[in-house]
C-alpha cells in the first residue's frame, strides 16, 4: 500500500464530497485498485484511523540509575 500525490483532476471517492482529489493510496495485488482522496477527507480519514491504531513507546533496554537520583536528593 502507497499514499502518493495526485496530478490528474480526479473527483474524491468519498461518498457526497465534490472535492478534487489531492492524494490516492494504491493497493498492489491481484487487482490494482487506487482510491482519490482530497485533503479534507484524507485529514479525516487520519484522525479516525488514529483512534483506533496508537503507536506503542519504545520500550528502554537501559534501567534507570535510582543511585544517581539518591544522592542528589540527599545533599539538598
Amino acid at each position: 500500500m502507497k499514499v502518493e500525490k495526485c496530478d490528474h483532476k480526479v473527483k474524491c471517492d468519498f461518498g457526497g464530497c465534490r472535492n478534487l482529489a489531492t492524494y490516492y493510496i494504491s493497493t498492489r495485488g491481484l487487482f490494482k485498485n487506487e482510491f482519490a482522496f482530497c485533503e479534507e477527507c484524507m485529514k479525516n480519514l487520519y484522525s479516525e484511523l488514529s483512534k483506533i491504531f496508537v503507536p506503542k513507546a519504545i520500550e528502554s533496554h537501559f534501567k534507570p540509575n535510582r543511585t544517581i537520583r539518591r544522592r542528589k536528593d540527599e545533599k539538598d
